[in-house]
């Protein structure tokens, strides 16, 4: 009853999905199915020789990473071997570098000579000897064998004097500034005179800040002039000339 109550076009899309019913289309679709084409055997036998490629590339792959593993471990068993067969004389550090050390030492010694013997002695180096004094003005005084006569220009019989300009005198200042720390125009000479004789002569200098004082004596030696005798430090210049 329900099947008569329906209408043609709805019945036939009942059936239709349901599975009932098949057009004739279909029906001749199912009867002679379409053969592949050319293009799509084509295609698969591509896809087929490219699937074999890579599965050959991946066999190739997978046995030389085994080779290489084997190879690797038989590697590291012979090296192990060698290192248990053969010892090593193994030194501490600490001795190797005491021993170069040793050796650069005997090494420099050797080359180096003796200090006793090149060591200059004060007169050589023309340092001059310090010594200590009695005299409360006086902290120190100085000599030196090396001191020599400052060269003359007078000739004749020789007339020691004390004015100013005269060349003489002139040549007594350098006699006494050559040996001592001072320039001549940056001192003071406070007092140059006899020294108990003509042939001698002494003279208080100081810097001008009045820090460094001295009082040199001087003598003189025929045909060469005026020679250092000593210098003595003063710590003050009251009653020192």
């Amino acid at each position: 009853m329900l099947l008569v109550g329906m209408s043609y076009p709805i019945l036939v899309k009942w059936l239709q999905e349901g599975g009932l019913y098949m057009s004739k289309e279909e029906k001749e679709h199912l009867d002679h199915p379409q053969p592949a084409t050319r293009t799509k055997r084509r295609k698969d036998y591509k896809m087929d020789r490219t699937l074999n490629y890579l599965i050959g590339i991946v066999s190739v792959l997978i046995v030389i990473s085994l080779i290489v593993i084997f190879t690797g471990n038989e590697d590291e068993k012979i090296a192990e071997e060698s290192a248990e067969e053969t010892p090593v004389d193994k030194k501490p550090v600490e001795e190797e570098e005491n021993e170069e050390g040793i050796e650069e030492d005997s090494e420099e010694t050797d080359l180096q000579p003796s200090t006793q013997e090149e060591e200059p002695t004060e007169a050589d180096s023309g340092a001059p000897t310090v010594s200590s004094s009695n005299q409360p003005t006086v902290d120190e005084v100085w000599t030196n064998d090396a001191w020599e006569p400052y060269p003359t220009a007078q000739t004749g019989e020789h007339t020691s004097t004390f004015t100013e300009g005269h060349v003489d005198y002139e040549e007594k200042l350098n006699a006494i500034y050559s040996v001592i720390p001072l320039e001549q125009q940056e001192s003071i000479l406070w007092s140059i005179k006899n020294n108990g004789n003509a042939k001698s002569a002494i003279a208080v200098i100081s810097s001008n800040d009045k820090v460094q004082k001295f009082r040199v004596a001087i003598e003189w030696i025929d045909g060469q002039g005026w020679m250092p005798q000593q210098v003595e430090v003063l710590n003050t210049l009251e009653g020192t000339y």
